[in-house]
């Protein structure tokens, strides 16, 4: 008995490793292919995390942006998220659009002019659902298993490229929601199963120092991986 769970153990290590470096290949082709300046983001909601997988409190926006700058790995709970705005999108502590809504309409958040009209709008927004007890953020290479979601960073021509191979088989319409905070990408790509981009709300775009011309395109990974199975197919991916 115990030998036959050592072999399913060797096996499972082995299974993790060809994933893990299948996702770095992934991830070092689209950076080739669209010259991203910065790596692919995993994210990924778990039930389960040990304490020293935690990370210090933070927002979603700052943890996306530690990330970015130092390719580290950051897991966020309840416990240490600390916007409340980031854990509703996330789904880890749902509000009422009424206790939301006064959020967007203070001078840190100013995105409407009113409560009322920061209810009109998120009414018509995908709403979040619980999909883990905990979030974890980090460089797709860094992953593995496979992450529910990818994150580029990207210019206006490298986001139509990404989504041009994304849609190499037939494209499908997609909304794009105004002044939309970065944590709420991670909502609207899970409620639509498909691709975003988030132009970066203007209090985001300057607490981040985020340059002028750079977006945040999120997507699947199942998205994700299309597009990169798509490269050798689509003009998209031969593109000078």
């Amino acid at each position: 008995m115990d030998s036959n769970k050592t072999l399913q153990t060797a096996e499972s290590v082995k299974e993790t490793s060809r994933e893990a470096t299948k996702y770095e290949a992934e991830a070092k082709k689209i950076v080739e292919t669209l010259g991203l300046k910065r790596i692919p983001i995993g994210a990924k909601f778990s039930a389960h995390a040990k304490p020293s997988e935690l990370s210090p409190k933070l927002s979603i926006c700052k943890a996306l942006n530690i990330v970015r700058r130092k390719n580290l790995v950051l897991t966020l709970s309840k416990e240490n998220c600390s916007c409340f705005g980031g854990k509703h999108f996330i789904g880890m502590e749902i509000l009422s659009l009424e206790a939301l809504a006064p959020a967007v309409a203070t001078t840190r958040h100013r995105v409407y002019e009113s409560t009322e009209a920061a209810l009109s709008s998120l009414r018509k927004q995908p709403q979040p659902v619980k999909r883990g007890e905990f979030f974890t953020l980090g460089p797709l290479r860094k992953f593995e298993t496979a992450p529910d979601i990818v994150l580029l960073f990207v210019n206006p021509a490298q986001a139509d490229r990404m989504l041009g191979l994304i849609s190499f088989k037939g494209a499908k319409p997609f909304m794009y929601y105004p002044a939309s905070s970065i944590c709420s990408t991670i909502t609207n790509v899970l409620a639509k199963n498909g691709p975003e981009i988030n132009l970066i709300a203007m209090f985001d775009r300057k607490a981040g120092k985020w340059s002028a011309n750079e977006m945040i395109l999120g997507m699947p990974f199942r998205d994700f991986e299309q597009g990169v199975e798509n490269i050798p197919k689509s003009g998209y991916g031969t593109f000078g």
